[in-house]
């Protein structure tokens, strides 16, 4: 990270309202949003998998799905004996270590095994091998400590410190001693050093660890009970609690550990002299930063709308039963909520979180909200400079990464900001751990080495990844210098409709609100500037205001980029609403209904409302096109209110506009690089452009070899192609349309002898051909041609010795598949015998090698392609409906598909439905074999204006070409 973007960054915390201290109020009312929804960071960690661990399971099979993992890994710690090994303990059962690397993996003790039929970890999210502790000194003393749980006959075993009656498991923490510390797997002694019941499967012993005084600390849970008891405030009893205990000891109760003389309730009446700190309900990981503070951090999940991590001081109460985070709970609340505290707080003592974030459900709900906050370290590293004094914890379901500063982490102090970390994986793609884990349900766990490095878990494929750097997020793209400002005037913009905008000089008005059109959900008016160029990468600065009363609800201005149709564009939506799907987020219109991108989104609530009145607010939305990177900033704030990664759209065009409400923007500047338009403008409708890969007009000679066909679509996928045979002597003054001169001939040059001298055209490549990736995983496909048909048709088939043997096909044009010998095609154009009768067909197979499905015409085909006459033919091909499109002169044609069943193999997962992951071979033009061993479905025709574009094009768009090469642009 820069100078300028970290102090940019410590300027902005240092900024962050202290309104979050917690409050005493007399106001009854429950707190809509206890903590603000952490903002993108502005870093991204790349992360490089170093291991995968043995898959494991619960015994008996768990019916709990949350149980249901790759594994339960869900730590990583170095044995604290110089070797360098890692450890990784699996809840189901094993404790492994492996190298630094991930090699070298074992099982170093199998605690499900040692200890029975009584070992418990099919119920209860934190049931089974829990935790493992090995001590300072392990490498002279051979000591170290799990925590586990057992049922079934273990119940009848005496507890060592107060217990319910009706417990149903018991948490277990074992001593073991091996007798020869270096050895690769464990040998040696154990014994049991205590032993506590739980009435509930939940929240027992959570962690354990060794501080830097040398003690070990237990995470106690409150067993579940807390939420309707007073157990995690009962200092009598265990639950609910840190215990910290001295495990060489042996002035405890049972006399298997000692009582350090320092903890804070050692002497107290009614009081276990073991407790450090009370008042929790699920304690989930703690650690001690290393920085020379030695403050100890815990991550605490919460019940039912706050996360919290809290700086634990001896005697500190975190407040559990009668506090969730920084505010009050109360038992048997309808709807789940929290409310301020009351007036005379001051007096319960009770420790505040110093980090965190809330559920974002301002309306309340009492059902799990799929959150949980795992606690994790501050980075003392010095790999990674930008996490330098940054705690970095999570949340696990969703596999989130936060951090906040820990300077700002003080017990008293306002809430520190907490801000989310980006994910990249170690090519530096932006990802998220959904996608790494291969599974919505991440279960994120944390650890770090002896240097202080970070590490990442997940239970989902029971992989570990290192932090290995970081990328900056919104710096990462050549921002361009091309500028585009003053559009002010009428001239300056193309609405959708003309008569709703007002231009009175200094600033662009919308002053009747649009209405709904017919196609995908998209704002309802907004106008597309056409001053300048078209951008990629882009800097969009403006003033903009909601003219619409905010005491209406779901008010909103739109910016709108990347826009390439009305049918495909990337908007922002600026609401003062952030409670529905629609309001307030990132949106991608793609010839289907708006999707939202954003990450804010969480399901039920996005980021904060951008405009909630009828003031100027100055707006900037940054998109690199590059890497799919968007951001918003609102009123100059630092942080973007909204993040996104997509990359479906390179670039565009910029716009602003409403759905259903009025507003203005002023002030309007584009800075960014301006696209080149790699398409002849007259050749190619603006519907489609953007979609088209490969494009050949037959009048683009390669330069230094005119027996070569330039590809004049997309730059990063040029694919000349051979005109094979012919050469040169192929290209034809006969333009298929107004704006063509010249066009391709193809024919059989001798009919009746075999041989490889047909004028065809295309290219061929048996590993596949790298610059068509395009149609690697795609959705649809589409291919468009000017045919004229110019000799005999079908052809004479020259690989036989009959004079009267005619081929059964006609090959037009087609992508190959990624396996194809020169004839299998991805999809084609051609006529076919079908049934006894030559029809014009549309052909595609979705998965290599597999079946094909065709559309055939009713009508013979030289009904629809009459000889000597140029005709429009179009295939459109949609992989995941199913359905093929076949079109000549922009309209349907009438016909039937020829295979029954499912042959592309669509029904059912995954979705969407894609192509197989393979480069097509190449494209084949005028038969088949582009590589020219062999003649196949010669085609005695002429072509024009060929192009294969990246999906399935509607019936619009394809009467809207016809129209636009045909009418002109009009």
């Amino acid at each position: 990270m820069s100078g300028r973007s970290l102090s940019v960054l410590l300027a902005a915390l240092a900024l962050f309202a202290a309104s979050l201290v917690p409050q005493a109020a007399a106001q009854p009312g429950p707190v809509a949003d206890p903590l603000p929804t952490p903002a993108p960071s502005g870093i991204g960690v790349r992360l490089q998998e170093i291991a995968r661990l043995p898959q494991s399971s619960t015994t008996p099979a768990a019916g709990d799905s949350r149980l249901k993992q790759y594994n339960r890994v869900n730590y990583l710690g170095e044995i604290p004996d110089g070797s360098g090994r890692f450890f990784v303990p699996d809840m189901n059962g094993k404790l492994y270590t492996l190298s630094r690397d991930g090699s070298g993996q074992r099982t170093y003790l199998d605690v499900r095994t040692t200890i029975g039929g009584n070992f418990h970890n099919h119920q209860g999210l934190g049931s089974g091998f829990g935790f493992v502790a090995f001590h300072p000194q392990f490498a002279t003393n051979g000591k170290f400590y799990t925590a586990h749980t057992e049922a079934k006959d273990a119940l009848k075993k005496p507890t060592d410190l107060p217990s319910p009656s009706n417990a149903v498991v018991h948490g277990v923490i074992t001593e073991w001693t091996a007798s020869n510390p270096k050895a690769a797997t464990f040998a040696g002694t154990r014994r049991e050093l205590l032993r506590i019941g739980f009435v509930m499967y939940l929240h027992g012993f959570q962690e354990i660890g060794f501080g830097p005084d040398g003690l070990l600390y237990l995470a106690v849970g409150d067993g579940g009970v807390g939420y309707r008891s007073d157990v995690p405030q009962d200092l009598k009893v265990p639950q609910g609690k840190i215990l910290r205990i001295d495990p060489a000891g042996t002035n405890s109760g049972n006399r298997k550990y000692g009582i350090p003389p320092s903890n804070p309730f050692v002497g107290r009446p009614n009081t276990l002299a073991e407790i450090y700190a009370s008042g929790t309900r699920d304690p989930y990981r703690f650690s001690w930063d290393s920085g020379g503070t030695h403050k100890m951090f815990l991550g605490h999940i919460g019940e039912k709308v706050v996360e919290s991590v809290y700086e634990v001081k001896p005697g500190a109460n975190l407040g559990w039963g009668q506090r969730e985070g920084h505010l009050t709970y109360r038992r048997n609340d309808a709807k789940c909520q929290l409310y301020p505290l009351p007036a005379d707080d001051a007096k319960f003592g009770y420790t505040y979180p110093v980090a965190g974030f809330d559920h974002n459900r301002p309306n309340g709900g009492c059902g799990d909200s799929g959150n949980a906050l795992i606690g994790g370290f501050v980075y003392r590293g010095t790999a990674i400079p930008a996490l330098q004094g940054k705690y970095v914890y999570g949340e696990g379901v969703k596999g989130l990464l936060f951090y906040a500063d820990e300077k700002d982490m003080r017990a008293g102090a306002p809430i520190a900001k907490t801000l989310e970390l980006a994910v990249y994986d170690s090519a530096g793609r932006r990802t998220t751990m959904r996608t790494l884990a291969g599974k919505n349900r991440v279960d994120l766990r944390f650890g770090t080495d002896a240097a202080g490095e970070l590490y990442v878990l997940a239970k989902a494929n029971g992989k570990i990844w290192k932090v290995t750097g970081t990328v900056q997020t919104q710096e990462a793209c050549d921002s361009g210098s091309d500028v585009v400002s003053g559009v002010n005037g009428k001239g300056d913009w193309r609405p959708i409709t003309p008569s709703r905008w007002r231009f009175p000089g200094n600033e662009v008005v919308l002053s009747r609100a649009g209405a709904v059109r017919p196609g995908p959900r998209r704002p309802n008016e907004y106008a597309v500037v056409t001053k300048g160029p078209s951008f990629g990468n882009v800097t969009i600065d403006a003033q903009v205001r909601l003219d619409t009363p905010v005491s209406q609800k779901d008010r909103d201005v739109v910016i709108v980029f990347g826009h390439q149709s009305d049918t495909k564009f990337y908007y922002v939506h600026l609401s003062s609403d952030n409670k529905i799907y629609p309001h307030n987020g990132i949106f991608l219109v793609d010839n289907a209904d708006r999707l939202r991108i954003d990450d804010q989104w969480n399901g039920s609530t996005g980021a904060p409302p951008a405009i909630k009145d009828m003031n100027w607010h100055r707006i900037r939305v940054t998109h690199c096109a590059d890497t799919g990177s968007i951001a918003v900033f609102v009123d100059g704030q630092s942080q973007p209110l909204m993040t996104a990664t997509n990359s479906v759209l390179k670039g565009g065009r910029i716009g602003f506009g409403s759905f259903d409400n009025i507003g203005r923007i002023s002030d309007l500047r584009i800075t960014g690089k301006a696209q080149v338009q790699a398409l002849a403008a007259t050749d190619v409708s603006p519907g489609i452009a953007s979609s088209v890969v490969h494009h050949y007009d037959f009048e683009h000679p390669v330069a230094g070899d005119a027996k070569k066909e330039d590809d004049i679509g997309r730059a990063d996928s040029r694919t000349p192609i051979t005109l094979i045979n012919g050469g040169a002597a192929m290209r034809v003054a006969d333009g298929a349309f107004p704006a063509s001169k010249t066009s391709m001939q193809l024919k059989q040059v001798q009919p009746a002898r075999a041989g490889n001298d047909d004028w065809k055209a295309g290219v061929y490549n048996s590993g596949g051909v790298a610059s068509m990736k395009a149609f690697n995983k795609v959705r649809g496909v589409s291919i468009m041609t000017w045919v004229k048909v110019t000799g005999e048709a079908p052809a004479r088939n020259s690989n036989s010795s009959g004079t009267g043997d005619f081929y059964g096909a006609i090959g037009f044009a087609g992508l190959l598949s990624g396996n194809s010998d020169g004839h299998a095609a991805r999809a084609l154009l051609e006529t076919e015998n079908h049934n006894g009768a030559m029809r014009l067909i549309a052909l595609a197979r979705r998965v290599d090698g597999s079946d094909k499905q065709y559309w055939v015409s009713n009508a013979d085909w030289k009904t629809l392609i009459p000889p000597n006459k140029w005709v429009f033919l179009t295939g459109t091909f949609d992989f995941d409906t199913g359905a093929i499109g076949l079109y000549v002169d922009g309209k349907p044609v009438e016909g039937s598909y020829a295979v029954k069943g499912d042959p592309w193999k669509i029904v059912g997962p995954p979705e969407p439905d894609l192509s197989s992951a393979t480069n097509p071979r190449g494209i084949k033009i005028g038969g088949s074999h582009p590589q020219n061993n062999r003649e196949v479905n010669a085609c005695n025709c002429r072509m024009d204006g060929l192009m294969f574009l990246d999906r399935a094009v509607t019936a619009d768009e394809v009467r809207g070409q016809y129209e636009w090469v045909t009418k002109g642009p009009s």
